[in-house]
């Protein structure tokens, strides 16, 4: 269990303070398939650093827990899917010295019918706010948990504490593209444009708000839109990246393929800001949202 949480906790902090938004981050992947009309899509959701699925929801090297996993209509409908279910399963060893895992990470038909709506769907993923925490207790030790800093009762000094809250977004365009609502993030990613017919070298823009005040790039954050895919960038792990000025940002996509796009907001829990709430439990707070669209060629 120590070295469990110790991986988790390393790789939370390489998350917190690496330049690269993109490490262990929450998405949706759907793949869309007409060739038995009316046609479905499969949802899954993707947890870690690589395009389409890294790692389950639950690992060694990172956890998160989803809390929310929905299906969106056009007209703002919402209708919960099935949560993931996160239990400890039998590991099979192989004869080759391979470990077989179980897991699920959000696997689900969504089946058109001759009644669905036309405009655009939205899928939408949400995980609960965790605690990480790094300290030193009494016994001088150095020590990681995925607790908040007032629940800790034997520490001497703490050398960390953030929290942690992902959000993850991805659309199907059923006949037309319609404009999506807002899902109601604390930190919303939204698109300005038709992502349902985004080809190779097109442009793609969104707005980003934090508690529905426009992000910007200057001296209170500097904050960046970032966009990787497994067919741009590859095993050198490099991504695209855009300035977000007055809410607004765009990228290019190159490539055909998958692609996600990524914010991520990182604040100072102060005794007098708006998070003075959170005062004694953490240090900062970083928040995630992401959204994945598929990119024709």
């Amino acid at each position: 269990m120590k070295k469990r949480i110790t991986l988790f906790c390393t790789s939370m902090a390489a998350l917190a303070f690496s330049t690269n938004v993109f490490a262990h981050s929450l998405w949706v992947n759907l793949n869309e398939s007409f060739s038995h009309p009316p046609g479905h899509a499969i949802s899954s959701l993707g947890w870690g650093h690589v395009v389409p699925m890294d790692d389950f929801l639950m690992s060694e090297g990172g956890a998160v827990t989803i809390e929310r996993y929905d299906l969106v209509g056009p007209d703002n409908s919402i209708t919960a899917m099935a949560l993931p279910v996160i239990k400890k399963e039998k590991t099979v060893i192989s004869k080759t010295g391979m470990d077989i895992i179980p897991g699920d990470l959000g696997l689900r038909k969504i089946s058109l019918t001759k009644e669905t709506t036309p405009g655009t769907y939205q899928v939408v993923a949400e995980s609960k706010a965790n605690f990480f925490t790094g300290y030193v207790d009494k016994n001088g030790k150095t020590k990681m948990t995925t607790q908040a800093m007032d629940e800790i009762k034997d520490a001497k000094s703490f050398n960390f504490s953030c929290r942690y809250k992902a959000v993850a977004k991805t659309y199907m365009a059923i006949e037309k593209w319609t404009t999506p609502e807002p899902a109601g993030h604390t930190l919303e990613l939204m698109p300005t444009c038709d992502l349902g017919d985004v080809h190779a070298g097109d442009l793609i823009t969104f707005e980003a708000a934090l508690n529905g005040k426009k992000l910007n790039c200057d001296m209170d954050g500097m904050n960046y839109l970032f966009a990787t895919s497994n067919t741009y960038g590859g095993p050198d792990g490099f991504s695209l990246s855009s300035y977000i000025m007055d809410g607004k940002a765009q990228i290019r996509v190159p490539t055909a393929g998958e692609w996600v796009v990524n914010v991520m907001v990182r604040k100072e829990v102060k005794p007098d800001n708006e998070l003075k709430h959170l005062a004694g439990k953490c240090q900062t707070i970083y928040y995630g949202s992401s959204v994945s669209l598929t990119v024709k060629p």
